[in-house]
């Protein structure tokens, strides 16, 4: 049976064209038949050997093809919008856009403004971003919102040092909570007023040198030097003796997320500025802060300072912190702006919000790099779901009392906020606000000392 067997093996894979080489001879031992045998052996190890040797040459070839595929998927993947990469990952490009379309209506309950109801794009920006020799991203973005073109982002950064990125052109500027975390990724339609009024005269998006490190995924620090916005208007004044310089100044932002779990976060930050070489205007060492009542489709300003002369340099210090507690989220943030006025005595503001938002359909938001990251539903609208709902509650201050502009002194406006969002998917989402707002000695206020409205909104966003 064994010689059977043998001979049969030996002349199946003999059979094949491919496998007909010689064999190596083995030593004579005089027996016909034992001879034979030794002969048939070494055939059949050669062919073993030689079939080991085809299996290894066509795993080779499938892992080199399930390479290629991998590579040529990378090349090019659509989502909202598509990316487009060369295979090593090197080089890659992505168009970006928002769009956010307001409309409103106003109810006067106290001061005689005629309020505008209507309709805006508060947003319509177009853009791209990628990656380029691997260790630099890119992005250049412009805001086409209001029939005025505006540069939002223009810069470079660079990867390769670990934990650490380094940024120049114009980008956000470290400061707060609400001003640092991505426009698309609002709770509410506006941020808290004391965020942008004080974000606007020292902080939002300017050109400049950043670096940020986060030695831990729980870690963040910030910090770099500004200039002015690209879009900052220069002097048009025929004569001026003295042509106000761009301002400049430092920037610098922590935050920690002490605990850091799937639904149960606490995050925790502080952040300042320093500014100098001010302007307002053509006036040279001024500053005006004012912001309008969570809304900015009337435009009119519910908090305003006045232009203030005089002023040297400002100095900012702000607190804020977070919680995620599976579908609830909180979150707070105080921030004071002293005006250093030399001789002509200092002045100080204040400004707070807190809120707080539930997910009635049970998502739990997360935090990346220091900031809320995007609600992503767990059933999308048209695909499986009906998307997220969200219901949210915030109490929002600013307190700008202490201005030395007597026309203004006594300025103060705060507003409460309901807000009902529904997230489409994560990419879309309708945002509903009823803003009841008031303050005392308002530009909004021409009849009496003080004012007070409501504004029914509400927002249809987009990004990609």
């Amino acid at each position: 049976m064994r010689k059977l067997f043998l001979a049969g093996v030996t002349l199946l894979f003999l059979s094949s064209p491919a496998l007909a080489q010689p064999a190596a001879v083995p030593a004579l031992t005089g027996d016909p038949v034992l001879d034979r045998l030794n002969a048939l052996e070494a055939r059949l190890r050669q062919v073993e050997a030689r079939n080991a040797q085809l299996e290894q040459q066509v795993e080779f070839d499938r892992t080199r093809l399930q390479s290629v595929e991998t590579r040529s998927a990378k090349a090019v993947q659509f989502g909202w919008a598509p990316t487009f990469g060369e295979p090593s990952g090197a080089f890659t490009f992505k168009p970006r856009g928002v769009v956010d379309a307001d409309a409103v209506l106003f109810h006067e309950r106290r001061g005689g403004y005629d309020y505008n109801d209507g309709t805006a794009f508060r947003r319509a920006r177009i853009g791209l971003e990628g990656t380029a020799f691997k260790w630099f991203n890119y992005r250049v973005e412009a805001d086409f919102a209001g029939d005025v073109v505006n540069i939002t982002d223009a810069y470079l950064q660079y990867t390769k040092i670990p934990k650490t990125v380094i940024t120049i052109g114009q980008h956000k500027a470290p400061f707060g909570l609400e001003s640092n975390n991505s426009d698309n990724y609002n709770i509410f339609l506006e941020r808290g007023m004391f965020t942008n009024a004080f974000g606007n005269v020292g902080a939002e998006r300017r050109i400049g040198l950043s670096a940020a490190w986060a030695p831990r995924d729980t870690i963040n620090i910030a910090a770099g030097v500004f200039g002015d916005n690209e879009s900052i208007s220069r002097s048009t004044a025929t004569v001026v003796t003295n042509t106000p310089d761009e301002s400049w100044g430092f920037n610098g932002r922590a935050t920690w997320e002490p605990v850091s779990q799937p639904g149960k976060i606490l995050h925790l930050g502080v952040a300042g500025f320093y500014r100098s070489s001010l302007k307002s205007g053509d006036v040279a060492d001024a500053v005006r802060l004012s912001e309008r009542p969570n809304i900015r489709v009337d435009n009119g300003n519910i908090a305003d300072s006045g232009v203030i002369t005089g002023v040297k340099s400002l100095r900012y210090g702000g607190v804020e912190a977070a919680a995620v507690l599976g579908p609830l989220t909180v979150a707070a943030e105080a921030g004071r702006l002293w005006l250093d006025r030399a001789t002509l005595g200092n002045s100080h503001f204040t400004g707070f919000y807190g809120y707080a938002a539930y997910a009635l359909t049970g998502e739990k938001r997360t935090f990346k790099g220091g900031n809320f990251d995007r609600l992503r539903p767990y059933r999308e609208l048209g695909k499986d779901g009906l998307g997220a709902f969200e219901v949210a509650l915030r109490y929002d201050q600013i307190d700008l009392e202490d201005t030395p502009v007597m026309a203004r002194a006594g300025n103060k406006a705060r507003s409460v906020t309901l807000g009902l969002n529904w997230y489409f998917n994560p990419f879309a989402k309708l945002m509903l606000n009823w803003v009841r707002f008031s303050g005392n000695n308002t530009p909004l206020d021409p009849v009496g000392s003080s004012t007070a409205g409501d504004a029914f909104a509400t927002r249809l966003h987009f990004d990609f």
